[in-house]
Order: C-alpha cells, then sequence, then structure tokens
C-alpha cells in the first residue's frame, strides 16, 4: 500500500487516499471488512470482487463502492496482478465537515438500511457519469500529490460530487426529522469511540453520551451504521492491529493488550473473523 495523503480528525483517522498493488491469487478468500467508506478505481488488472451475497468481475475503469461493515474481498486476479486506486472516509468526516450534509438526500445511501442495487457502480450508472466519477477520484488524487493552497476544500466538494453521483443511481430518498436527529447524536459517540476505542468501553456510557436508552441506542447505531457498536470498536481495534502487526515488530499478545482486547484468545477469534486469517499468518 502506498499512501497519498490522509487527514486525520479529533486524532483519528478521517480521510486516506492510497495506492495498492494486488498479486495474482486464485481461491484467495480474504474477505475484510471496514468502519469506513470504501471508494476503489480499479486501475489495471482483472479478477473478481466477491462481497456476501455477488460476484462481480473486475477490469481496468471500474469503479465500486463499499458502506461500513459491508464484506468484501478480491480474488481470481489474473497473471498481470491489479492495481487499485482507494479512498477511505470516516463516515463521522463527513457528517461533521460537510455542512449540509444531513440536509442532503445523499448522505443516506450510507446508512446500512438503504437499499443498494450493486457495490459495482459501473452496473448502475451511464458510462458517461462513470467517466466522470473516474475524473473526479483522479482530481482527488492530483490534489493530494500537488497540495496547493485549499486543496482539502476542493478534495470535499470532489467527495460530494461523487457521493452525488452515486445516490443518481439508487432511488431519491428523503431525511425524517428524527433521522436528521438521530445521525447528529449518533456522530457525536463516533467521534468518542474513533479516539477511544483502545479504552474499556461500555455501552452505558456510550448511551448517556447521546441521552438514549441502552436499547434505542444500540439500534440506531445499527440501523445507521450497518453493524452492532461492539462490531464496530472490534474492527477498530483490528484495524489498528493490522498496521501493528505489519509494521512492528512486537508480539501479537502485546498488540492485542495495546488495541484495546483483554485477552490474546479474544483478539486471535475476531482477528480471524473480520480477516479470514489468523494474525501469524497475516505477518507473514
Amino acid at each position: 500500500m502506498k499512501i497519498i495523503h490522509e487527514i486525520k480528525f479529533n486524532n483519528a483517522d478521517a480521510l486516506r487516499l492510497f495506492t495498492s498493488i494486488a498479486q495474482p491469487r486464485k481461491n484467495n478468500l480474504r474477505i475484510h471488512y471496514h468502519t469506513l467508506i470504501e471508494i476503489s478505481l480499479i486501475l489495471r488488472g482483472n479478477g473478481l470482487y466477491k462481497t456476501s451475497n455477488t460476484i462481480h468481475p473486475i477490469k481496468q475503469g471500474d469503479i465500486f463502492f463499499f458502506r461500513p461493515n459491508e464484506a468484501h474481498c478480491i480474488t481470481d486476479i489474473e497473471e498481470t496482478g491489479m492495481e487499485l486506486l482507494n479512498l477511505h472516509i470516516a463516515p463521522y468526516y463527513l457528517y461533521t465537515n460537510f455542512q449540509n450534509a444531513l440536509n442532503t438526500n445523499y448522505i443516506k445511501i450510507l446508512a446500512s438500511n438503504f437499499p443498494l442495487k450493486s457495490n459495482k457502480i459501473n452496473d448502475t450508472l451511464p458510462p458517461e457519469q462513470i467517466e466522470e466519477l473516474k475524473s473526479l477520484i483522479l482530481s482527488i488524487y492530483r490534489e493530494f500529490e500537488q497540495k496547493r493552497n485549499d486543496y482539502t476544500t476542493l478534495v470535499n466538494n470532489y467527495i460530494s460530487a461523487i457521493l452525488i453521483l452515486f445516490s443518481r443511481a439508487y432511488k431519491n430518498v428523503q431525511f425524517s426529522k428524527s433521522e436528521k436527529q438521530n445521525y447528529q447524536k449518533l456522530l457525536h459517540a463516533i467521534r468518542y469511540i474513533d479516539t477511544h476505542y483502545k479504552e474499556d468501553i461500555t455501552l452505558d456510557n456510550l448511551a448517556k453520551k447521546v441521552a438514549y436508552s441502552r436499547c434505542y441506542f444500540s439500534s440506531i447505531f445499527k440501523k445507521c451504521m450497518g453493524m452492532s457498536i461492539w462490531d464496530y470498536i472490534s474492527i477498530k481495534r483490528i484495524e489498528e492491529a493490522l498496521t501493528l502487526i505489519k509494521t512492528t515488530d512486537k508480539n501479537i499478545t502485546d498488540i492485542a493488550l495495546e488495541c484495546g482486547f483483554n485477552n490474546p484468545t479474544n483478539f486471535n477469534k475476531l482477528f480471524k473473523k473480520y480477516t479470514n486469517v489468523t494474525p501469524k499468518v497475516f505477518r507473514q
């Protein structure tokens, strides 16, 4: 992975653009999840993108869109390998840095209960709009590489345009007043989790922060984020563990404790659940 640029917000990862090379492989089902929104442009190569219920053929120029906790993996990559340009966006970054986000329709496509026709955007938009999307993604790449005056403002505008085009691929929806309130309160809890996920976090404390009952808070979190609160916290911890395993020589037990897991057995179980491999195999 080659990071082009990343932005942190409230000391948490908020926005990252990076390229990655996928080596040729067959039937390698390393399914994974994110707490982030992922937009991928295939720069070169052919293969298959597998989700929980669909298999998409991949070719150069394809664009994929995954919401938090949508399982996906790339396999059956041909001999020449594959190169991807990936944009990861934390949902709370959209809700806090896009002034009219909660007053627009496009943000609602991020909710787990909103039906997507396909994670492959090429299946839902005409060719001319796909070319427009490619241009926007590559414009973000150029802005992050060149870092000229006010480049983050321009990047945010490009991201808004991308999500608006995505929303046009699906049906028109409207936010209710209660949904806006839920998103705004949820945002406060997510910001807290993203800066304290290595610590001991309780459902009672999170619910208290947004003045909701435990049950109602758990319900709206899953509805808006597509995963339970504990899944979200676990994935955040696993994402940090993946980085530490690849970039340090710390032993696995120490990494588990550092990332907020209370014992190695629980860590190994969740690591396998979210990455489809063990920590030891991932380090190889």
